[in-house]
């Protein structure tokens, strides 16, 4: 199985604290997430809907890293995997707010 693109926004940016996740995955190009906005919920970065849009690094994550990430976002609880297109066309995973959490 090839490696699936990643939009990462806050926590897992190069320099942040979660980043070691990411270690290996291959950096793309940056890209733009158009109609969302970054808000902070309990601390920390979240995408919701919104008339925004949210710069952030890509990368091509293989899916021995999936794992690692998916507890570590507490999927689906905290954040929900979403599939989203970037406005550059490429298609993500991208981790947002969930429909249920009501902030």
């Amino acid at each position: 199985m090839s490696a699936e693109l990643l939009f990462v926004y806050g926590s897992l940016r190069r320099g942040q604290s979660a980043h070691q996740l990411l270690h290996g995955c291959s950096r793309q190009p940056d890209g733009v997430l158009v109609g969302c906005e970054l808000i902070e919920h309990a601390g920390y970065p979240m995408l919701q809907p919104g008339d925004q849009a949210v710069t952030g690094e890509v990368y091509g994550v293989s899916p021995a890293h999936w794992q690692a990430i998916v507890a570590w976002a507490e999927a689906p609880k905290v954040y929900q995997r979403a599939r989203r297109q970037l406005q550059d066309g490429r298609l993500v995973w991208v981790y947002q707010r969930p429909e249920q959490l009501l902030i």
